[in-house]
């Protein structure tokens, strides 16, 4: 039973963990503590299904057509909603974000309605069987295509130059312009990277539950992940995402399915009380 749960939190954690991802390249590019990332996921799940089961593509090209279209999301989004508020306090731009998730809630339910949709996909549905242990095949390929995904986006940050362009960047804005980088188009590649990975995740969740707006609250889990582990760092969010992932499906199994969120967000205050730079965060001194 133990081993079951583990993996199932794991599983859900690993995703948890792509899209506490992108919320924190978006956050560390941009200092935008973005509430639409749940939207995000959201958006993902229905574009799936407007390939798959509306236009008919083959699997590869309704993928194709998800990830393109959540980075032409995010890059319209930066472009005229988020580039315009530059300089501005953090607060227009955080009430910015939870209108646009609200925005882009009722589009989809104008354009889908709001009755759940079937996402229906060649990935296998199957069942493996280790003694009493059964791994769904669902999760365990949902898990590795996660953990694919941040691998690749690693590899992207750390190994290319337009990765290398994106960290200086993120490091700071000013010496990035003096130094001739066009900040806007890095800016605009980290909210789109910030929606693929949202969207990837958006895929997943859409296949484990089913594709509606409720989708936003099970992608807003990335939140208390990416605090959990740290604002600015990559890794933490992969981490805090998987500490997400396995503190709901223990507290489901052996508290009480509706005590998850409680000791997750419970974990996040203490976290914020203890270590408010979260557990792989850098804390930062300022001199008065």
């Amino acid at each position: 039973m133990l081993l079951q749960v583990l993996f199932s939190g794991l599983a859900l954690g690993s995703i948890y963990g792509l899209v506490a991802l992108g919320f924190a390249v978006v956050f560390k590019a941009t200092e935008v503590f973005n509430f639409a990332q749940g939207m995000f996921v959201v958006c993902g799940a229905y574009l799936a299904v407007t390939g798959i089961s509306s236009l008919q593509l083959p699997f590869p090209l309704a993928i194709a057509f998800m990830v393109l279209g959540s980075a032409l999301l995010g890059v319209l989004i930066h472009k005229f909603l988020i580039q315009p508020l530059s300089g501005q306090p953090m607060l227009a731009v955080i009430m910015l974000t939870i209108a646009l998730s609200i925005a882009l809630r009722a589009l989809i339910e104008i354009i889908y309605g709001s009755q759940g949709l079937t996402l229906n996909t060649p990935l296998p549905h199957g069942v493996y069987q280790f003694g009493e242990l059964r791994i769904s095949q669902l999760h365990l390929t949902a898990a590795l295509v996660s953990w694919g995904c941040m691998a690749v986006f690693g590899a992207f940050f750390r190994f290319t130059s337009i990765g290398l362009l994106m960290r200086a960047t993120a490091d700071g804005h000013e010496a990035a312009v003096v130094s001739g980088i066009n900040v806007n188009v890095m800016n605009r590649l980290a909210w789109a990277i910030g929606c693929i990975l949202a969207s990837v995740g958006g895929l997943f969740l859409g296949q484990l539950q089913i594709v509606s707006t409720e989708l936003e609250s099970i992608g807003l889990l990335a939140l208390p992940a990416v605090v959990i582990g740290g604002m600015q760092s990559i890794p933490g969010a992969i981490v805090g995402g998987l500490l997400v992932g396995l503190i709901e499906q223990l507290a489901a199994s052996y508290i009480s399915p509706k005590s998850s969120d409680i000791v997750i967000y419970a974990l996040l205050l203490l976290i914020l009380m203890v270590r408010p730079w979260g557990l792989f965060g850098q804390r930062e001194l300022g001199r008065v």
